[in-house]
């Protein structure tokens, strides 16, 4: 079995992740954009299928048992995973990770890697969580932002990213074309990954 491609991106919330994984996917269509599963209801303006599979515990445990997870992590009080038919053999796969789910896929032997850690200073972050919704849930935001920085803080030297994207007050489409066009491909960890990225252009 060849690896996977994965390009994990992880960071706090508000620190943009959303935003760079749909630029990449609607430049590179042949990116294949990873939807993982969770157990936790969806927040206002996420679209089951689109931005998560929304499922119930007991079907999240099933297909556990039934071996159909590549990586299956609880955080938060919510359980996570990534389903083996989400990813593709034939071409760069692109996903948001948490850091439990990113430890699980740093540990499987049949994926080759890619890191990128985004991350934004906190009053951006704090700005851009309190923005997104209409009728932002106040008390969760805070929960959130203070359990992400001791979560990251856990994890920091764990990760060793292979890249950091500092999205910090910019245009993100103009930041974005740079860094991927310009920056992305010192970055491959295999003569295979830069191959693939120059038949993704």
């Amino acid at each position: 079995m060849s690896k996977y491609c994965v390009i994990a991106l992880y960071g706090a919330s508000g620190s943009g992740k959303d935003t760079i994984l749909n630029w990449v996917v609607s430049h590179y269509p042949k990116i294949n954009p990873i939807i993982s599963c969770t157990t936790r209801p969806p927040r206002e303006g996420e679209v089951n299928g689109k931005d998560y599979h929304f499922i119930s515990e007991g079907k999240m445990t099933e297909q556990i048992m039934n071996g159909e997870m590549l990586e299956a992590t609880e955080f938060r009080g919510w359980f996570y995973g990534t389903q083996a038919s989400a990813l593709s053999e034939d071409t760069v796969n692109i996903g948001i990770f948490n850091p439990a789910g990113l430890s699980a896929l740093q540990q499987n032997p049949d994926i080759d890697l890619i890191t990128i850690h985004v991350t934004a200073s906190d009053k951006m972050r704090l700005i851009r969580c309190l923005t997104r919704e209409e009728n932002p849930n106040c008390d969760e935001i805070i929960r959130r932002f203070q359990t992400d920085k001791n979560d990251l803080a856990e994890y920091h030297e764990i990760f060793n990213p292979t890249a950091i994207i500092y999205n910090e007050g910019m245009d993100i489409h103009e930041f974005t074309t740079y860094y991927w066009e310009h920056e992305m491909f010192k970055n491959a960890t295999t003569a295979a990954w830069a191959t693939i990225f120059k038949h993704l252009r």
